[in-house]
């Protein structure tokens, strides 16, 4: 299956699909791992790399993550505690034997979500965050607040073109260009939304090695359901998260 042209009777098979290679999972890191492993099989054809996120509090995340969230917070003088959110990556699949675990990923394991400057200065981060719907402005340490805001975020985010793309600061928003050019990176886009229990939320981020418009990314946004149908559980109970 590609990414574009395809019958919605295929969108339909694509989405079933999908929605099996979830079914039986027990934590929420296996249940990433396997959509994004069978997500990558159905669109090796046009995907290069694929990887899901889930933010989860500090407290949550084993103790070698915690470690490489503080450590990246600490690059900008900032410091965590339990109570933080990281954006965590719990599945990964590309072409390079390095993207298919999620511990061998060099800056992304654990995103701490701690200052709206941070994040900010993260332009593929921002742009995420800020396509679907989440103000940067209400990250000032306070949980209950980021929880509220977090939970109700859901949409798509959309690079059509990952080597021209800038934000409205003028920068790229896709940085790593070697990567881009490389890979023969085009269009880069994302899926996710909030579960119900505040501050968590899913996301899911392709990078393509073609272009396609806004309207095909946008037919992977029933996918968040699904996966947030069968992961509800994993997400209210620390000991089904890993």
């Amino acid at each position: 299956m590609q990414v574009e042209n395809e019958s919605p009777t295929s969108w339909g098979a694509f989405y079933e699909r999908i929605e099996h290679s979830i079914e039986n999972a027990r934590t929420l890191e296996t249940a990433s791992r396997q959509l994004i492993d069978c997500l990558y099989s159905e669109l090796s054809q046009s995907v290069v790399l694929a990887r899901v996120f889930a933010t989860l509090r500090l407290s949550e995340l084993t103790p070698d993550l915690q470690e490489f969230a503080r450590r990246l917070a600490r690059t900008a003088s900032l410091e965590l505690s339990q109570d933080s959110f990281a954006l965590t990556l719990l599945g990964t699949a590309g072409e390079s034997p390095a993207w298919n675990a999620r511990l061998r990923s060099v800056g992304h394991q654990a995103i701490p979500l701690v200052s709206a400057g941070f994040i900010t200065a993260i332009p593929m981060m921002s742009a995420l965050l800020d396509q679907m719907g989440f103000d940067l402005g209400w990250i000032r340490g306070e949980p209950g607040l980021m929880a509220r805001s977090m939970g109700k975020m859901a949409g798509t985010f959309f690079v059509e073109d990952a080597a021209t793309t800038r934000d409205s600061r003028g920068r790229l928003v896709i940085a790593a260009q070697d990567f881009v050019r490389q890979y023969g990176v085009k269009t880069v886009f994302g899926f996710g939304g909030g579960y119900a229990i505040g501050g968590r939320f899913v996301v899911v981020i392709c990078f393509l090695r073609q272009r396609i418009g806004k309207a095909a990314a946008i037919r992977f946004q029933s996918l968040v359901n699904i996966f947030k149908s069968k992961t509800g559980p994993f997400i209210t109970d620390p000991r089904k998260i890993f």
